[in-house]
């Protein structure tokens, strides 16, 4: 297990990647390093009851009262990425029909896609990404539409 003692500065709560089954996963943007800490997996009965926006408020709750270790101790699975590693991220807003979409690309390894599904506004995350990022090499782009 990754043992986390950087400062949370951006939480990106309630998002989800993959296609079958679906994981729930928040991104925990941190002074040093972007944490996505993937804790649940969803099937069609569990969207049907609305269990993803339950369990994504108790992921959120657990990282407020017990903070970033505590939080990503419960996790499924954690990719860490350093921003001294990481090239940049885009911010895709969704558009009219989408949900926005957030893509880190690390210089050298895969990029990692995430979906919002809770709420979110593209111009204020932006502007708290690119203040956490400040000092490193990091493109931080909003761009409107979904984002391919």
């Amino acid at each position: 297990m990754v043992l986390v003692t950087d400062e949370l500065r951006v939480h990106l709560h309630y998002t989800m990647r993959g296609s079958y089954p679906l994981r729930l996963v928040d991104v925990l943007f941190c002074t040093e390093r972007a944490y996505f800490v993937e804790y649940d997996y969803l099937t069609p009965v569990d969207l049907v009851f609305g269990s993803p926006g339950q369990r994504a408020a108790a992921f959120a709750s657990r990282v407020v009262e017990e903070g970033v270790p505590a939080a990503i101790e419960t996790a499924e699975q954690v990719d860490t990425q350093s921003y001294d590693t990481l090239d940049s991220v885009d911010i895709h807003t969704g558009g009219r029909v989408g949900r926005p979409k957030i893509t880190a690309r690390p210089r050298t390894e895969s990029a990692t896609t995430v979906r919002v599904h809770g709420q979110f506004d593209a111009d204020p995350f932006t502007q708290a990404l690119r203040s956490t990022v400040d000092g490193h090499d990091v493109t931080v782009r909003q761009r409107d539409g979904i984002g391919f």
